[in-house]
């Protein structure tokens, strides 16, 4: 007999991190639960000052998950996707800045099409200049470095598999920019992504994302990458330098007469020293990704003896 699927609101773990939004979790709340009410909600209270832990306990439905200290927004999450038991498990906000109609959609998309992800996609950005400005900078870097992710490769609201998220669980960094370093996860090990055109409400409270936030979320760009693909990152210096060097050396000699000149050597020796680095790094990083990269798989017995049909059985290595 096969299966029929629970609802998806009964398959969905919502995740929200919360630091200090005592103003804001409990509107977020309300609206989950009026529309998701048998979906698993967990808040982790990372540590906050003020009062949002005793807003959270006044919802009896919720499970509340409280760090000794912060730990930042990449590590409540983290930490709630450990406790999350569902099938599905999703990163919202605790600011009432997300729709909930937005996350259901999303979350029927995940269960209705094969892909591990479904990522957000804001319509406009937020009032701060910096930090558009910010944003549109990580965007760039992203792409020189042929990462393709749409037009918002942080935004906070995003629906995953939750096996195949658990697998790279200790790749993402305990900061702001654990949306950044999941999408690039999923774009560059091949899983399928989809990206969801989404409205947002106005934030309650105040932002915590700071100008650091952004300079490190740049870095980690560039982390990730080298992690995932160095060779993108060595090839792009090394081989220009060492194209360079050979030329002008070969141009020079037949103009002058005199030779190859010591720069062209010392850069084109230092454009193929850098390749060869590169070469390297990827063989280190292929070694170091080869743990994360166990196979994902559901295993369908066939018919036993007689009519006994054996359960379905889910593998996840």
């Amino acid at each position: 007999m096969t299966a029929i699927p629970l609802p998806i609101e009964e398959r969905l773990s919502i995740v929200i991190p919360a630091y200090n939004e005592e103003q804001g979790i409990g509107p977020t709340l309300r609206d989950l639960l009026a529309r998701l009410p048998r979906a698993e909600i967990i808040v982790v209270d990372d540590g906050s000052t003020d009062r949002t832990a005793d807003v959270v306990a006044e919802f009896p439905e919720v499970i509340l998950v409280q760090h000794p200290f912060n730990r930042g927004y990449g590590g409540a999450l983290k930490t709630g996707m450990t406790v999350a038991s569902r099938e599905f498990v999703a990163w919202f906000d605790a600011d009432n800045e997300h729709r909930v109609d937005d996350l259901v959609a999303m979350a029927e998309r995940l269960a209705a099409e094969r892909v591990a992800a479904i990522i957000a996609q804001r319509s406009r950005s937020g009032p701060s200049p910096l930090r558009n400005w910010g944003k549109a900078l990580i965007r760039m870097l992203a792409r020189s470095l042929d990462f393709r992710a749409g037009k918002d490769i942080n935004c906070g609201l995003r629906v995953f598999r939750r096996e195949v998220i658990l697998h790279y669980q200790s790749l993402l960094p305990n900061g702001f920019s654990a949306s950044i370093t999941s999408t690039i996860i999923m774009l560059e090990r091949g899983y399928p992504v989809a990206f969801h055109p989404v409205e947002l409400n106005r934030r309650i409270g105040t932002s915590k994302v700071r100008v650091g936030d952004g300079l490190m979320a740049m870095m980690l760009v560039l982390r990730i990458v080298m992690l995932f693909a160095p060779l993108r990152i060595f090839l792009r210096v090394g081989l220009p330098l060492a194209v360079f060097g050979l030329c002008y050396g070969v141009i020079s000699a037949l103009i002058t007469g005199r030779g190859v000149p010591t720069g062209a050597v010392g850069v084109t020796l230092g454009g193929g020293l850098t390749c060869f680095f590169g070469l390297i790094a990827d063989q280190i990083s292929q070694m170091r990704l080869a743990g994360y990269d166990q196979p994902i798989y559901r295993i369908r017995a066939g018919r036993a003896q007689g009519d006994v049909r054996a359960p379905d059985r889910q593998g996840v290595p």
